[in-house]
């Protein structure tokens, strides 16, 4: 569409008009108030003179958005009672008028919308919170504001003029959608778009940033001054436009900044004096691959301990912060759009933050310059919800009809050390909130490790199993009998049940089993012992004996079995049966020496002997089993003891154990 070009009713310079919906321009060449009547244009006044300010923007950016380009066409210059923002008036593919709201540091496109019922202009129906249903969709109210245009430029879609009121409500919706009430004495009017990111915005021609272009390097770390009210000494803004508060660095006073006449907000106390921040302001440091500048410092307190608070500044990516609490840090951002939920568990963007604690947090000390009006004293209701290593924060500011969202991530002490040039990292001490949980990171390390040699222990403990079959290779009984003085005659009744299936035998010699054969290579034998015994005991010493090389292999059982009963009832110790193992025996022809010992009372003890090859020690497994598990067995438990030192702090203990 071609642009039409008026003349200037004051000065007759052209002003021009690139989107059809303009109806309000300010001349570039003498700042009139130039109102579109037709064809035709009237002046209305001057405009007044925009505030300098470190935005990248200017009227003539470009950028793109979902798939399509868009310019800078105007720009209003808008200010509430603690701040200021700029709207910058964008033509979005070269037809539809919208806006590119640039406030502390989030950026937002929106575009006029019709919707499906009229709006309320009742102030009354506007709380923080509240949630309205608008084309369908579920919006929640965050901030209400009565806002003043300061100073407008560019072309316009309204008539922009200075000191014109309206009152502005934002809302937000899940996957991050915007909206933004404006209502004025003609009515209400709704703006729905997105929040959006600088760097997904592709734009270009913005403006030349003093010490951060490198076509401006000469001017690297130039700063706009102003005169403290209080002392006169000169105070230093680094973010000049978007900063709404300054701390004076010669008498400590807070000085507002939103507005020419740097009123003192308020005055020095002994506390602001005695501050020494760790990071100094005016620093700079790359994090995340971002360059910032520590531009404000606060210290923050609750009934139990207290904090500090670094905001960090860069003119494309905006506002963020470094929070650091007994050597641990985290790096914070705002929070776009997220609901005010009450629940224990919070979800954003994909991820569930489980509620940790509450707490009202008071502003103890400030330094350096904020994008609100801070002041010591300020108090906020605090609620952290965590996921370590990230930590979820929403702040409810008592008196006013706002409340925000951040998310954070932990650093290690190590990257802001190195960051911001500091001479050794901090110390932590303790657990933090929402310190990464180190034996969760070894645990993701070796789990795959520790999986793979399980499985692996398990296929040679069934393969030593199947290669080395277990197989009876003796099965003896004998029966022990002492020599008495006129020793009684042996039965000679065959059906005897001390001749039946046992071997006699001399008890003044060594009893032993028939040869057998060990087959295969080295191998493992197991010998199995059981006796009658009834209150006494016997004692099996046993000999494995190659026959061809009288090789042998000493083992020993012990039997013995008591019973009885006294004040206290029935008893018994002891065992009728025993095994004893012998490892890594040779092939070959072999039989089993045993000779038994028995206490003074007793004559005659049946027993038994079965000799086993083969098989695999259980042991053996046991004790591998052991040796893999125990690194991973070591961490789960670390891991539990981790937690639950780190919940030991949380309001109501273990998230587990709570009913949400």
């Amino acid at each position: 569409m071609s642009e039409r070009v008026l003349d200037c009713p004051q000065c007759g310079a052209p002003v021009k008009l690139r989107s059809a919906a303009a109806v309000f321009a300010v001349c570039e060449h003498c700042r009139s108030m130039v109102v579109v009547k037709g064809a035709s244009a009237e002046a209305i006044g001057e405009m007044a003179v925009l505030p300098p300010d470190l935005s990248p923007f200017q009227v003539g950016t470009r950028g793109e958005w979902k798939g399509r380009g868009f310019e800078i066409v105007g720009r209003v210059r808008v200010e509430w009672a603690e701040g200021s923002w700029n709207e910058w008036c964008i033509l979005y593919d070269a037809t539809i008028t919208g806006w590119l709201a640039e406030a502390q540091g989030f950026l937002m496109v929106s575009f006029a919308t019709e919707i499906d019922h009229p709006l309320s202009t009742d102030v009354r129906d506007y709380v923080a919170g509240k949630q309205l249903q608008i084309n369908g969709q579920r919006w929640t109210v965050n901030d209400v504001k009565q806002v003043t245009c300061r100073a407008s430029e560019g072309e316009l879609p309204m008539a922009a003029t200075p000191a014109s009121k309206r009152l502005s409500v934002d809302l937000f919706s899940s996957h991050s959608g915007f909206a933004s009430i404006e209502l004025t004495d003609s009515g209400a009017e709704i703006y729905i778009g997105e929040y959006a990111d600088f760097d997904a915005l592709k734009f270009a021609n913005l403006r030349p940033v003093p010490g951060w272009n490198a076509e401006v390097a000469q001017e690297k770390n130039q700063t706009t001054a102003l005169s403290c009210p209080s002392c006169g000494a000169p105070v230093q803004l680094r973010a000049v436009g978007l900063s709404m508060s300054v701390v004076c660095g010669s008498c400590a006073v807070v000085i507002d900044t939103s507005k020419p006449e740097c009123k003192i907000i308020q005055r020095a106390d002994l506390a602001n004096r005695s501050l020494a921040p760790l990071l100094p302001l005016g620093q700079r440091g790359k994090l995340f691959d971002v360059d910032y500048e520590v531009i404000g410092f606060v210290k923050r307190e609750d009934r139990t301990s207290s904090w500090s608070e670094f905001l960090l500044f860069n003119p494309w990516q905006g506002f963020r912060w470094l929070v650091t609490y007994q050597g641990h840090w985290s790096f914070i951002e705002r929070v776009p759009a997220l609901a005010d939920v009450q629940a224990n568990v919070v979800e954003c963007e994909g991820r569930d933050y489980k509620f940790y604690t509450k707490g009202t947090a008071n502003v103890a000390g400030v330094l350096g310059e904020f994008y609100w009006k801070v002041q010591r004293g300020e108090r906020a209701d605090v609620f952290d919800y965590i996921a370590p290593p990230y930590i979820l924060s929403k702040e409810v500011y008592p008196g006013l009809n706002e409340f925000t969202w951040s998310r954070g991530k932990y650093v290690e002490p190590a990257v802001i050390a190195r960051a911001f040039g500091l001479a050794k990292p901090t110390l932590p001490v303790d657990i933090y909130l929402n310190q990464p949980n180190p034996y969760y990171e070894s645990w993701r390390d070796i789990r795959w490790v520790a999986f793979a040699a399980l499985l692996l222990l398990l296929f040679l403990q069934v393969r030593a199993s199947r290669g080395h079959p277990e197989i009876s290779v003796a099965n003896e009984r004998f029966i022990f009998q002492k020599v008495t003085a006129s020793p009684k005659p042996p039965p000679t009744d065959p059906t005897s049940p001390d001749i039946a299936n046992s071997t006699p035998a001399d008890p003044a010699k060594t009893f032993t089993t028939p040869h057998f054969t060990l087959a295969g290579g080295e191998q493992r034998v197991d010998i199995d012992a059981a006796a009658d015994v009834d209150n006494n005991w016997i004692d099996l010493d046993l000999r494995l004996v190659n026959v061809n090389t009288n090789a042998s292999f000493p083992a020993f059982v012990e039997l013995s079995y008591y019973h009885g009963s006294d004040e206290d009832g029935p008893w018994s110790e002891g065992s009728y049966s025993s095994s004893v193992s012998i490892p890594s025996v040779p092939p070959g022809e072999y039989f089993l020496s045993v000779e038994p010992s028995v206490d003074t009372q007793t004559t005659r003890v049946p027993f038994s002997v079965i000799v086993r090859s083969g098989g695999v020690f259980a042991s053996n497994f046991i004790v591998m089993l052991l040796c893999v598990l125990f690194y991973p067995a070591m961490l789960f438990w670390r891991r539990h003891t981790f937690e639950a030192e780190r919940w030991s702090e949380a309001d109501g203990g273990y998230p587990w154990q709570r009913n949400d």
